[in-house]
């Protein structure tokens, strides 16, 4: 059973930031430490902030040579099971470190020689180059590390979808970024469904089945094997073959099936050749660094789904007309608003929040979505030093007629330093659309921030183009509505 079901919603998988996990059979999804790198956005900048943290806790335990420390710090990697990835095939079970394995992980550590070398700096080194460690020990160590943050996005995901957590429970060891140690003694809002404990992580930080296993090969096959190939042709060393050809020509060749024989993938020799090499490693990380969000038919289909996108994006239009406009329905269409935002603007935008207060209770914003683009226009208002738009600020207006000053005032009101100067208003038409711009433009030119208006017809305008041209059309409607707004 899906979440989504146990929970009662009339949401799926595209209208909702996190994973849509089963809870009675693990997901075959990791969470991937790698999309912490280069922080985009608040989440994972905190992330990033205590895994790095705690990795350099443990390797400074073992410069100093105090072994007993390390193995604390490692012991303290239970087995998580509470966002139920995996691969298991029965109910979930995590797979974190034992007492055992974490004295087998730390021995590994000691004696690697990426560790001796100092190649060895994240989780993701350690898993191409210790033994016993792979994508889901990686994902269960990075889920133990910030379980903090996940409890918050957990507790924000259930604000944002109304639903009360009742339970307080402790929330299990937590690390104490700065102090270098975990902490036991913290309660904290968890959600029990069914019985099991939830935490909820947000889907553009998760990668599809074995991530770093296939990171592994992929190294050794289009990399390290490339490397030798070309450095024996180079050097007219002992792998080279000369085979002929027509003509009587020759030609020189090492072929890679004898470079495995000659070196075989194992870890440990990955760790010799990328200390022994350096830029081969970093032209791999540069290249592994790149890779993108995991796709939204990829989540659904993980448990099975098929799932028919031009079906399900018309029914969004279907259900957007059907909700009349006027103040008794506007909290339905602000929750559709938020679900379809959701769909259209990931990986974009991301973590969406309902009415945050702000100014100690004294104002209250609809939807708040973090800023998470690495490209395009979103990026480009997060990169502009005049708007530094962090977060997109939403206000959803269920009105018949156009917006008006106050509106826009209202909106304008919500920006700062740490959000940014940037907002959306999602309204259900303009009537007037030369107005309404005049209104946003006096915002612009007053350099107060950036307001850009949608309607429902962009909304349904983006439901009804194809997914693969949908992020092509996003950029150009945002781009043109914002020259509309600075000319």
């Amino acid at each position: 059973m899906l979440l989504s079901q146990a929970l009662g919603l009339n949401q799926s998988q595209p209208l909702l930031d996190f994973v849509d996990i089963d809870l009675y059979h693990d997901f075959p999804l990791y969470i991937d430490p790698e999309g912490f790198k280069n922080p985009r956005d608040d989440f994972a900048a905190k992330c990033q902030r205590d895994i790095q943290d705690f990795f350099d806790a443990v390797l400074k335990a073992i410069v100093k040579g105090d072994l007993a420390a390390g193995q604390n710090l490692l012991e303290g990697l239970k087995e998580p099971n509470e966002t139920h990835f995996g691969v298991s095939s029965d109910a979930p079970a995590g797979r974190g470190l034992g007492r055992a394995q974490a004295a087998q992980v730390l021995d590994s550590l000691v004696n690697s020689p990426a560790a001796i070398s100092g190649l060895l700096q994240d989780l993701t080194d350690a898993a191409l180059f210790i033994p016993g460690i792979g994508a889901d020990k990686i994902s269960d160590m990075t889920t133990n590390i910030i379980r903090r943050h996940l409890i918050e996005y957990t507790q924000q995901q259930f604000e944002l979808l109304k639903i009360d957590i009742p339970t307080t429970l402790p929330t299990g060891l937590m690390w104490d970024t700065g102090n270098a140690r975990w902490i036991t003694d913290e309660l904290a809002a968890i959600p029990i469904v069914d019985g099991m404990r939830i935490l909820l992580v947000p889907k553009r930080y998760v990668r599809w089945k074995g991530g770093l296993q296939q990171a592994t090969s992929h190294y050794y096959n289009h990399f390290v094997t490339n490397f030798i190939r070309d450095d024996q042709l180079r050097t007219n060393g002992k792998l080279v073959e000369v085979v002929q050809l027509a003509n009587n020509k020759t030609k020189r060749v090492v072929r890679k099936s004898v470079i495995k024989e000659e070196f075989p993938l194992t870890k440990p020799f990955l760790a010799r050749f990328s200390g022994d090499h350096p830029n081969e490693y970093r032209k791999f990380r540069e290249a592994f660094n790149k890779s993108h969000p995991i796709g939204v038919r990829t989540l659904v289909e993980a448990n099975g789904a098929v799932f028919h996108e031009h079906a399900f994006d018309a029914d969004l239009v279907k259900t957007l007309k059907a909700i009349p406009s006027g103040r008794r329905t506007a909290t339905t269409y602000h929750h559709l608003v938020t679900g379809i935002l959701t769909h259209l603007f990931y990986p974009h935008l991301i973590s969406p929040a309902l009415e945050e207060e702000i100014d100690q209770g004294r104002k209250r914003i609809d939807i708040t979505f973090l800023n998470s683009a690495e490209a395009g226009f979103f990026k480009d208002r997060k990169d502009d030093p005049a708007v530094l738009s962090r977060e997109v600020i939403v206000e959803c207006k269920n009105y018949e007629a156009d917006i008006a000053n106050p509106e826009i005032d209202q909106l304008n009101g919500r920006f700062d330093h740490r959000r940014g100067r940037f907002g959306l208003i999602v309204c259900r038409t303009i009537a007037d659309q030369q107005r309404v711009t005049a209104r946003c433009r006096d915002v612009f030119q007053a350099q107060r921030g950036i307001i850009l208006v949608l309607c429902d017809d962009d909304l349904i305008g983006l439901l009804e183009t194809p997914s693969l041209n949908r992020d092509f059309a996003l950029q150009n409607l945002m781009r043109a509505k914002l020259r509309e707004v600075c000319r």
